[in-house]
């Protein structure tokens, strides 16, 4: 009887309501034959817009954010399941909080405020404890570094690398963070290892799959790339632009990845079904 009420009931706010309520409740919004939860997006200042069953975004509302969180100033700029990161705008701030129980766990700053975080990774639900790495994509004192935190560490683990050069997008997957360059489609792997000092990167490796892929660039045109994880997979996702007004002129392409093999698998995917990818 609950499945068919959760029906009725698409958002994911909605749906936290009711896990809410008792135990029973709980397990029975996670049983088999619930419909899931359509898409919950994030919009800046900790704004949130759902979809509709119809598939017509709803307008956006903003959430109750804790007020030591000062969301008027913070952006997010990553996410695990429903938790969100956010990073202030002022002396490096980054925090998780919860975005239906609004549990809050603060990250160590960078302790400067010519800081800004673009991109923030997690490896698993920070509710894991140990077993979440946090990795983020960070511009400081106007060079690219990627930055490294998991539970326990007092500080962040800066690496400098040449590859971090220009805008990027990472991610976890399969127990090793990936990194891709938005407007080159490469991409390379970094294994995660651990010193007395906490979580780093040690050895890289690149997949060449530039050369994998067909060239279909010609004069006037360009490319962006980014990476997502759907339905276990690793999704490379390519939005081709084309022509005079070239932003107005888009064409997308998404493979999935099969990185077990040397040369990298590669296949199209033309449909995701019932399913929708958001940028």
């Amino acid at each position: 009887t609950l499945g068919i009420v959760l029906s009725f009931l698409p958002c994911p706010a909605d749906r936290a309501r009711v896990r809410s309520v008792c135990r029973q409740w709980r397990a029975a919004a996670r049983g088999r034959g619930v419909a899931p939860p359509l898409p919950l997006l994030v919009l800046p200042r900790f704004r949130f817009a759902g979809l509709t069953p119809g598939g017509v975004l709803a307008p956006a509302r903003r959430a109750w954010m804790p007020p030591e969180l000062d969301a008027d100033n913070a952006c997010c700029v990553g996410s695990y399941d429903a938790w969100l990161v956010g990073a202030g705008q002022a002396g490096g701030e980054c925090f998780l909080v919860h975005a239906f129980s609004h549990e809050v766990r603060r990250l160590p700053p960078f302790g400067t405020s010519d800081c800004s975080l673009r991109k923030a990774a997690l490896s698993a639900s920070p509710e894991s404890g140990p077993n979440c790495i946090v990795a983020a994509f960070i511009i400081r004192w106007s060079k690219p570094e990627l930055a490294l935190w998991r539970s326990g560490m007092k500080s962040w683990r800066v690496c400098h690398h040449a590859l971090l050069a220009g805008h990027i997008d990472i991610a976890f997957y399969q127990g090793k963070l990936y990194m891709l360059w938005r407007f080159t489609p490469c991409l390379f792997a970094f294994e995660i290892s651990e010193d007395e000092r906490g979580v780093t990167v040690s050895h890289m490796k690149d997949f060449m799959i530039e050369k994998l892929l067909p060239s279909t660039l010609g004069l006037y045109h360009e490319l962006s790339c980014n990476m997502v994880e759907w339905s276990g997979r690793l999704l490379l996702i390519i939005r081709y632009y084309g022509g005079y007004q070239a932003r107005n002129r888009v064409k997308v392409k998404v493979f999935a990845m099969d990185l077990s093999t040397n040369p990298v698998g590669l296949a199209e995917i033309c449909s995701f079904g019932s399913d929708c990818i958001f940028l």
